[in-house]
């Protein structure tokens, strides 16, 4: 009798919300899927350690809702087609491919060795584009993306960018430039103005050194932003709002505090609009051709190198899932890459 093929994986085993990196156990005898009709099994070695990822480990990301515990995290990674489910015929046993989405919602996300994944969602990655970088296409650049997209800024009017010296605050600095797209981008330490001016930053402001909201108003001639992506919570979460214009959205993503501060002025006699950006959900929103598309469209401006995400911050193997988690909650100078896990090619 062939015994099954076994392969590891980093699971949660129980939702720790103070200690994320405790919510995980290594399994290493788990057995490796046979794709459905369909399907493709990836051979996945590389994947980052995202903080929707922590969110995961820590029973508060809206997108894991696995019907059991233990259940394997991971939004993103990249890897090798090994086997074709019956039915699939675009692609070929050995492609590299990434997918959009991985099926993490239901625990069976990239943090193991191999995924089976519905053909559909897969997203080919070219020779130029390396490992580490289509291990991170989704969370940052697809958001970009998808914020240029759907936030339809007139060509004369700003999007102000929160965080901006994030990763994804980079590279949708790197995206407006293309697209034409003006932004105000705000940041906390000055150190990093003259980073993100060599990037193509045309507006930073530093809350160190400046006034946000009359900063704002002077670039704008007084009007305020169009609308603004805020990533940020807590009190410094309130002069974003002010800085809109009349009528205004600001998009609140991530989870980095739990309350956002909406001054009741803005909301009532200014008519501001609050809502939040999921990218995962924006993508629902598309037809399959356009949603094609607009994965194509990101994958091509990494290859032309016209969006770069960044060198890993460090590389650990697959089986030391809790120390990478700790890595990655380390605080470090924002704009440096992720935290990866790796597992090789056999």
């Amino acid at each position: 009798m062939v015994q099954p093929r076994t392969q590891a994986q980093a699971a949660v085993a129980e939702y720790n919300k103070e200690a994320p990196a405790k919510a995980l156990v290594i399994i290493k005898n788990s057995e490796v899927p046979q794709p459905g009709p369909g399907e493709v099994l990836v051979h996945i070695y590389i994947r980052p350690v995202n903080p929707s990822d922590i969110f995961c480990l820590q029973g508060i990301y809206g997108g894991f809702k696995p019907p059991k515990l233990p259940a394997v995290p991971g939004l993103e990674g990249v890897g090798i087609i090994e086997q074709l489910g019956e039915g699939v015929t675009d692609w070929q046993e050995g492609e590299r491919v990434t997918a959009v989405p991985w099926p993490s919602e239901h625990g069976q996300g990239t943090w193991q060795e191999y995924v089976c994944v519905k053909a559909e969602y897969l997203v080919r990655v070219p020779k130029e584009v390396s490992d580490e970088e289509a291990a991170q296409f989704l969370v940052n650049p697809v958001t970009a993306y998808g914020f240029l997209e759907d936030f339809k800024v007139p060509r004369n009017e700003y999007l102000l960018s929160n965080a901006a010296n994030s990763v994804l605050g980079r590279e949708l600095i790197q995206m407006a430039q293309r697209r034409g797209t003006k932004l105000i981008n705000v940041v906390r330490r000055r150190e990093v103005v003259d980073e993100l001016k060599k990037l193509g930053a045309q507006e930073v402001i530093c809350t160190a050194d400046e006034d946000l909201v009359a900063r704002v108003k002077e670039i704008t001639g007084g009007r305020g932003a169009w609308c603004a992506a805020n990533p940020v919570g807590g009190p410094s979460s309130k002069p974003i709002h002010q800085c809109v214009r009349d009528g205004g959205t600001v998009y609140i993503f991530s989870m980095f505090g739990d309350e956002v501060v909406v001054p009741m002025y803005d909301l009532h006699f200014r008519s501001l609009h609050v809502r939040g950006f999921w990218v995962s959900e924006w993508l629902s929103t598309l037809t399959r051709k356009d949603r094609q598309a607009a994965l194509q469209a990101v994958m091509d401006m990494i290859q032309r190198r016209e969006v770069t995400p960044p060198p890993p911050r460090k590389l650990f193997k697959l089986d030391e899932a809790p120390a990478a988690v700790e890595e990655a909650q380390r605080k470090s100078a924002g704009g440096q890459g992720k935290v990866m896990l790796i597992s090789y090619l056999t």
